[in-house]
């Protein structure tokens, strides 16, 4: 888990015995493909770290799956809001590949806040990342055309085309995956 104990040390400033720390209280899980990290109107009881593979968060609407995120490895995974609220979580996160995901419990994680001031450097670390990622994603919806939103998305996701099928990323582009092909072949012409 070097990428978990790189975050913890290298970005949120805590040491190596914070990390140890850590991980005597998480539990790693192993979820193959398609597998469900956590699904609709289930209360998130966990902050999840990706060490390796990728999953993807998705609600449904009239019907459809409308992707909203994707986790690959050294992101954190989380019903957020439910998490933090302690209330069904309104979207799913699935497993695209086979992954494998440190999880930290709810109460564990209160655990840790109450044991020192310096764990608030990991939660607001990890507030902040989800936070910030949520901030983007809504304001390129709102601003964004659809060949922005795509660059965009490679730009925030290097490799993401290699990694996630079309209908995903059109679908997490808010488009049809029709209209992807065509916008892809479209930018393959001019360059």
């Amino acid at each position: 888990m070097e990428s978990l104990r790189e975050v913890m040390l290298e970005k949120a400033g805590l040491t190596a015995e914070h990390y140890a720390q850590l991980t005597k209280v998480g539990k790693v899980v192993y979820l193959p493909k398609k597998e469900f990290l956590i699904q609709a109107g289930t209360t998130c009881s966990f902050i999840g770290f990706v060490e390796e593979g990728l999953l993807r968060s998705f609600i449904y609407k009239e019907g459809e799956e409308v992707n909203l995120d994707f986790y690959l490895s050294g992101s954190f995974a989380s019903a957020y809001t439910s998490f933090l609220t302690q209330t069904p979580a309104n979207g799913t996160i699935q497993a695209l590949a086979d992954a494998k995901v440190f999880l930290i419990s709810y109460a564990d994680y209160q655990n840790l806040l109450r044991s020192s001031d310096s764990w608030y450097r990991f939660g607001k670390y990890v507030s902040d990342t989800l936070f910030i990622r949520k901030c983007k994603r809504e304001t390129s919806l709102l601003m964004n055309s659809a060949r922005e939103r795509y660059e965009l998305l490679l730009q925030s996701y290097p490799n993401i085309e290699q990694l996630v099928p079309q209908y995903h990323i059109a679908s997490y582009l808010g488009i049809k995956p029709e209209s992807l092909s065509r916008m892809k072949s479209l930018t393959y012409i001019k360059a």
